[in-house]
């Protein structure tokens, strides 16, 4: 059994406006931006010299909410934003915050979670806010 089989669905009555997540701890390896790279197909030369796709960003957002949890299955991403404020290099490592800013049901009884995840690297710079808008499964 996994460690992902061990973790609790993350549940829509778990998710109230103003949940703040633990920090994720996440370092950017060469071996992670070469993985990734390679899924998506990647080869602009600045991520050979130590930049980071920014792709990435769509990777820790998800893992900030969901380290101690399973995503049910059945669920919508309805949008995503990004804003970017400074490179992230490989050997960083991020500090990632998400939270809850929306939890509502809307007109057709969906359950809709809305979150503002923020990412700093080790110095304390600002390098990406996201906001996950989606479609709770249960």
């Amino acid at each position: 059994m996994n460690n992902q089989e061990n973790k609790p669905e993350l549940l829509f009555a778990d998710l109230p406006v103003g949940r703040t997540f633990k920090t994720l701890e996440y370092p950017v390896t060469r071996e992670l931006v070469q993985e990734f790279m390679e899924t998506v197909g990647d080869r602009h030369p600045l991520y050979q010299k130590g930049l980071v796709p920014p792709g990435l960003a769509a990777i820790y957002a998800r893992l900030s909410y969901l380290q101690d949890h399973t995503m049910p299955s059945g669920g919508v991403l309805a949008k995503q934003e990004f804003d970017f404020q400074n490179p992230i290099k490989i050997g960083d490592t991020l500090k990632v915050q998400a939270k809850v800013i929306e939890s509502y049901l809307d007109e057709k009884e969906r359950k809709r979670v809305n979150f503002l995840i923020e990412a700093q690297d080790q110095k304390g710079m600002p390098v990406s806010t996201i906001r996950l808008h989606a479609i709770w499964p249960k």
